[in-house]
C-alpha cells in the first residue's frame, strides 16, 4: 500500500482536514507529473489536524487573568513571560541582530515601562510583542501576522502545560496509530508539524521502516524547540532516511540546514538552499512543487 502522511504546522485554523490534504496533494502531484499516472489514485492520504485545538489553547492561554500565571505575549499586561516563552522570542531577536533599541521602537505608546522593566520581574509580554512586530518589519518572510502566529502557536504548543502532549497524542491517534505496513508509506511534516511528526516517529519502535521521513519549514533548529524536543536528537529509528528542506529566506527556518551544530548527530540529508520567492518563504505549495522534495517523495511512494 501506498500512503502518505501530512503533519501541518502553524496558521491553519482557517483551513478543514480536507482543505489541507488537497492543497497538499495538488501542488506534489503537480511536480510529480504523469509518472505517477498508474498509482497516484490508490495512495491512501492521512492527513493530521490539531490547527483549531492550538488556535483554541492559544486564545485561551492569552486570556488568563491570574496573576503569575506565565503566558504567551499576547497574554494580559500584568504577565512577566517565563524562561522558556522569552527564550523563543529573544533567539529570534538575536540571530536576526536586533538590537533593544531597535525593538523598544516598536512599543505601543505608554509601553515604555516594558522596557525599563525587563530585566528586572523578567521579561514583560509587551516587550515580547514589541519583537515580534520588529521581526515582522526587518524579515520579509515574516510579515503579514506570521510572526506573531508563529511565536504565539509555538509558545502555547511548547510551553503551555498540557498542550505538548494533547496535540502530539491526537496526531498520533488521527496518523501514526495503526501505520502497516511502513513499506511505501511516507511522512511530511511542515512548519511546527515538523515538530510534532518527528517527537511521534523517535518513538516509534518497529521492525519495518518507511522510506523516508520529509521536514519543511522546520522550527527544529531553533533553540528553545530543540531543547523541548530533548534527547536524543537521532534520525527516528523507524526512518530509513530523513530529508529536509527550507528556505534560507523562510523565518520559521531560522536554521535551513540540520546537521551536527543546529540538530544534532541525526543523519539529515538538506536541501537548504531551496527559493520559494519572496511572497511566502514559508509557503508548503511552494516547498513541495521543487523536484528536489517531489522526486524524494515519489522515491518513497513507488
Amino acid at each position: 500500500m501506498r500512503r502518505l502522511v501530512f503533519v501541518h504546522g502553524i496558521n491553519n485554523e482557517s483551513r478543514t482536514r480536507e482543505d489541507i490534504a488537497k492543497l497538499w496533494c495538488d501542488a506534489l502531484r503537480q511536480s510529480i507529473g504523469s509518472r505517477a499516472d498508474p498509482w497516484w489514485g490508490e495512495v491512501e492520504v492521512r492527513t493530521a489536524y490539531y490547527a483549531t485545538t492550538l488556535a483554541r489553547e492559544t486564545s485561551d492561554w492569552d486570556k488568563v487573568e491570574t496573576t503569575g500565571t506565565r503566558m504567551s505575549a499576547a497574554s494580559p499586561n500584568t504577565d512577566y513571560a517565563d524562561q522558556d516563552v522569552a527564550a523563543l522570542y529573544l533567539a529570534l531577536q538575536r540571530a536576526y541582530g536586533i538590537d533593544d533599541d531597535r525593538v523598544a521602537q516598536e512599543l505601543d505608546p505608554g509601553d515604555e515601562r516594558a522596557a525599563a522593566t525587563r530585566m528586572a520581574a523578567g521579561i514583560h509580554k509587551e516587550w515580547l510583542k514589541a519583537i515580534a512586530r520588529t521581526l515582522e518589519k526587518v524579515i520579509p518572510s515574516a510579515a503579514d501576522g506570521l510572526a506573531r502566529k508563529f511565536l504565539a502557536q509555538a509558545a502555547a504548543y511548547l510551553n503551555k502545560p498540557g498542550v505538548f502532549d494533547q496535540i502530539n497524542e491526537m496526531v498520533n491517534e488521527q496518523v501514526f496509530s495503526d501505520l502497516d505496513p511502513l513499506d511505501r508509506t511516507v511522512v511530511v511534516g511542515h512548519s511546527l508539524g515538523t515538530v510534532v511528526s518527528y517527537v511521534l516517529l523517535r518513538r516509534m519502535v518497529r521492525d519495518d521502516k518507511l522510506p523516508v521521513f520529509v521536514t519543511l519549514g522546520s522550527p527544529l533548529g531553533i533553540d528553545i524547540v530543540r531543547n523541548r524536543v530533548g534527547h536524543p536528537r537521532i534520525t527516528p529509528p523507524v526512518a530509513a532516511r530523513w530529508v529536509n528542506g527550507a528556505d534560507p529566506e523562510d523565518f520559521v527556518a531560522l536554521q535551513p540546514s540540520l546537521d551536527q551544530v543546529s540538530f544534532g548527530p541525526a543523519e539529515i540529508v538538506n536541501f537548504p538552499n531551496l527559493d520559494n520567492g519572496h511572497e511566502d518563504a514559508h509557503s508548503i505549495e511552494r516547498y513541495l512543487a521543487h523536484p528536489e522534495i517531489a522526486e524524494v517523495i515519489y522515491a518513497g511512494l513507488k
